[in-house]
């Protein structure tokens, strides 16, 4: 039993917040991607790691080389593939196994998913992520490593009395120069929503999604299908994730509706949809205007991680933000925000 209970703890934290269900092909897609960015999906393990898949920009001259270590349908993993698809980054992909967490082993302090490597530097935190590389694409004459400096952690406490680190300014982007106040009040719209985000919208999925046995149980299976376990995963282990996961996530969404005081799951659903349209209001496109920015791509990450569920379809398809996420799905799937990126030359990182 004590091996079931730290299994179960590790895969509830994967799946928190995850895709479930079926009838993917009742929403409507997107136009054709036009943009020439490959996507591979290697066969062969290298440096004892199996990549789920390998995103190529021939035009990226970064040179970060950066690598995701993530669950393919956590909402905060969800979130910086958004931003790195539609800024257009060239990056790799590793799905960490739930139960060892094995590809992640290198960082010893923190265990939780997403994780971006670049070279020898390390990134973690969804919002931090973006906004470290948001404040990158913004200052062409800056390294990352100068970036990260920006980005300072103060040592705290959290609920339970567990040390933690947090970061002030996760949320800015650092553009290093006075703005017109009328950008000065798009940057604050933008922080703002982005933490609504992070602090109310995605607590919103878990309740969705695991309602009932059965939705929990489907998810995981969803889970196993879009995460492809079975090319990295022996079959004890995509067994244990599926039925002890579904079973974890179905007692801990209880916990976390009460946490939150959520009280009709899927009405406070619909309500943050129309609070989102709301703020968007009936002249801009998107939350920034005529092009997404960071809070659009948060929210449509966050919303790609229950894409097949069927709070997806009872919920998103039948409100107005529907419209909003189909301009982002094809924003996003054709990589437009990939100039900024294509740009910017190299910077040799200090040593």
């Amino acid at each position: 039993m004590r091996f079931l209970g730290v299994r179960t703890i590790q895969i509830a934290s994967l799946a928190g917040f995850s895709w479930g269900g079926t009838k993917l092909d009742e929403v409507p897609a997107a136009k054709s991607r036009t943009c020439p960015i490959q996507i591979q999906r290697p066969e062969q393990v290298k440096n004892d790691v199996l990549l789920s898949r390998k995103v190529i920009n021939h035009l990226d001259r970064s040179d970060l080389k950066l690598r995701l270590y993530q669950y393919e349908t956590c909402p905060f993993c969800c979130k910086v593939r958004a931003f790195l698809d539609y800024y257009g980054f060239s990056y790799e992909l590793v799905e960490v196994n739930p139960v060892t967490r094995s590809q992640i082993k290198f960082s010893t302090q923190y265990k939780k998913v997403p994780i971006i490597r670049s070279g020898e530097t390390t990134l973690t935190e969804s919002s931090l992520i973006i906004s470290q590389l948001g404040t990158f694409l913004q200052r062409p004459e800056l390294s990352l490593d100068d970036v990260i400096q920006m980005y300072p952690g103060v040592d705290s406490t959290n609920e339970k009395g567990k040390p933690v680190v947090n970061y002030p300014n996760k949320f800015f982007i650092m553009k290093g120069k006075m703005e017109a106040e009328s950008n000065m009040a798009a940057a604050r719209e933008e922080r703002e929503w982005r933490e609504w985000v992070d602090n109310w919208f995605i607590h919103l999925i878990s309740p969705n999604v695991y309602r009932n046995w059965n939705e929990s149980l489907e998810t995981f299976r969803w889970f196993e299908q879009v995460g492809d376990w079975h090319r990295a995963f022996p079959a004890w282990e995509r067994v244990l994730a599926v039925y002890v996961g579904a079973a974890a996530m179905f007692m801990l969404s209880k916990t976390l509706k009460k946490k939150h005081n959520i009280n009709d799951e899927r009405e406070e659903l619909r309500k943050a949809c129309r609070d989102w349209m709301a703020a968007i209001g009936p002249n801009r496109q998107f939350l920034g205007g005529g092009q997404p920015n960071l809070a659009d791509l948060s929210l449509y990450g966050a919303m790609n991680s229950f894409y097949g569920c069927s709070a997806f379809k009872e919920v998103i398809l039948e409100e107005k933000i529907v419209e909003w996420w189909r301009r982002m799905d094809s924003v996003v799937k054709n990589h437009e925000g990939r100039k900024k990126l294509e740009a910017r030359n190299p910077i040799v990182q200090k040593q």
